[in-house]
């Protein structure tokens, strides 16, 4: 009998014990509120749109926001971008914004998200309140329904019997005749189509990797700096046939050897990596520009020179 009621009280305290972590869990779950809201209020088929989601919760307070692993149903997530947080006296503040896209044609479409409330056991979803855009269908294609079929029964003329002799006569002609201009001048016409080629990759360079800059220099954006870098090492690897999109900057350096090069490369990668404004960077990037368009002379200078084979 002793031993029962020890057993009940056992099983008493162990319930007791979960019905206070679940009301610890959900009291500090309620004490966060986050906010989604749809930053447009209507939305086109295919077209994107954006949804805002942020909560304000106490510093020592661990949310996480869903990535694209979670159902963003109806709607189809293309990319999220994450702010800093922002602590104060009144909580931290973090938020989101989601780049989405809908192929439904429900004329309302809504959606709440949740944040994640990390607690000592397990993570709590707290959702936001559900936030509606309005479908516009200026870009929907109406079906026709008064479309019919008209079919097509005119006679069409024959054509008269083709001269398979003549065809072989030309068609052996024009090998002849191209054979016998590519026996004098075929190294010279393959020549010239390297060097069309050449100019031809590095023209499409010089539009990318000046604008580009042009665009890191104006917004001060490392982001284009680092892409003008990309274009630079990828039009290098097709200029000197070298993997120079894989080599770091010391095996750049190893395979060119140029001492204003090694200096804007390093420089670029302590603005790059160190991720600091820097008023000479568009200084470094017209010196990559410049190497690059050494290099493509000197390439030039060789396909000129190379002898006849």
């Amino acid at each position: 009998m002793a031993r029962s009621n020890f057993v009940d009280t056992l099983r008493g305290i162990a319930v007791l014990s979960v019905f206070m972590l679940c009301l610890d869990t959900a009291a500090h779950s309620q004490r966060v509120r986050p906010s989604g809201v749809f930053l447009t209020d209507s939305i086109e088929v295919g077209k994107p749109v954006y949804f805002s989601l942020s909560v304000k919760h106490n510093p020592g307070t661990e949310v996480f926001f869903p990535d694209s692993t979670y159902d963003f149903s109806p709607f189809e997530i293309i990319e999220k971008r994450n702010f800093v947080s922002n602590t104060d006296e009144k909580g931290t503040l973090d938020s989101a914004v989601y780049h989405l896209i809908s192929f439904d044609v429900t004329p309302k479409q809504s959606l709440r998200l949740p944040v994640f409330v990390f607690g000592k056991k397990d993570c709590t979803a707290v959702y936001t309140a559900p936030d509606s855009v309005f479908l516009i269908s200026t870009n929907l294609i109406k079906p026709d329904a008064k479309g019919t079929l008209t079919p097509e029964t005119g006679l069409h003329p024959l054509g008269s019997e083709f001269n398979f002799s003549i065809l072989i006569g030309v068609i052996a002609l024009i090998i002849g005749v191209s054979g016998s201009i590519y026996w004098v001048f075929g190294h010279d016409i393959y020549k010239q189509w390297q060097l069309i080629k050449l100019q031809r990759r590095h023209l499409e360079y010089v539009r990318s990797f000046n604008r580009l800059m042009r665009n890191a220099r104006e917004r001060k954006n490392i982001k284009d700096a680092e892409k003008a870098i990309i274009v630079w090492k990828n039009y290098l690897e097709r200029l000197e046939k070298l993997p120079f999109a894989t080599y770091t900057t010391r095996e750049i350096l190893d395979a060119i050897a140029d001492e204003e090069l090694a200096d804007a490369l390093k420089n670029m990668d302590g603005i790059i990596y160190g991720q600091g404004e820097s008023k000479n960077m568009h200084v470094y990037l017209e010196v990559l520009k410049t190497g690059a368009t050494r290099l493509y002379r000197n390439k030039r200078k060789f396909i000129l020179d190379s002898p006849v084979s």
